[in-house]
């Protein structure tokens, strides 16, 4: 079982090409759909999907969601392997911000805060997650991205589930939202690495190969 866990402001349809990709191998898949409520939340609706997909599990994070996973996974012996697509694989005490701040991207001034939380400049979306797609995508897709919590630090408290289970780490060498020198400081934690000239949203532009990539790990 596959197990995907989207990113910040997104949720689980950005997995819907991969789960049909998935889903024409055989292969089953479940997109977790986080509260977006605060990190504790999010990590026990994935720890949660986890303990119910039984075993011989792989997970898949992206941006975010590696902090979430590298928090739920822990001590759950039926997770087989993590991929971290352009995600946050943080050894314990780092915090996001400060990983996010190693290379200042354009998502680091794009960011808004408002009255109901921190959310992404509209008319930068494209640019800053999806510049391999039509920007007529960014357009549809504004509208489907959630606020984050103001209060949560997002600090990798505890020993992180990837020190001890198998890891691969994908670099998004285009990425305009974590960058790609910050990704190689964190992949170099990460058992095997792949690199793809691609955006930070590969999920939308290279379902296929992304597909591939993860069932090679089962």
């Amino acid at each position: 079982m596959h197990v995907l866990v989207h990113g910040a402001w997104h949720g689980a349809w950005c997995w819907d090409a991969l789960v049909r990709e998935l889903s024409d191998r055989g292969v089953p898949a479940v997109a977790v759909e986080l509260p977006l409520t605060g990190f504790r939340d999010d990590v026990a609706t994935v720890r949660r999907a986890i303990e119910e997909a039984g075993d011989e599990v792989v997970i898949c994070a992206h941006s975010y969601g590696g902090m979430v996973v590298s928090t739920a996974a822990r001590g759950l012996p039926r997770v087989r392997h993590l991929v971290f697509l352009a995600a946050f694989q943080a050894a314990e005490g780092e915090d996001m911000a400060s990983l996010l701040m190693r290379e200042p991207s354009p998502l680091t001034t794009a960011l808004a805060i408002g009255p109901e939380g921190v959310t992404v400049d509209r008319s930068r979306l494209h640019e800053v997650f999806y510049a391999d797609s039509d920007p007529s995508v960014a357009e549809v897709l504004a509208a489907r991205l959630r606020p984050m919590p103001l209060d949560d630090p997002g600090v990798m408290s505890g020993t992180p589930a990837w020190t001890v289970i198998p890891s691969t780490y994908v670099v998004c060498t285009r990425d305009n939202a974590i960058s790609p020198a910050t990704q190689r400081f964190m992949a170099a934690r990460a058992g095997q690495v792949v690199e793809w000239d691609a955006d930070h949203s590969p999920f939308l532009t290279r379902p296929g190969e992304l597909a591939d990539l993860l069932t090679s790990r089962c």
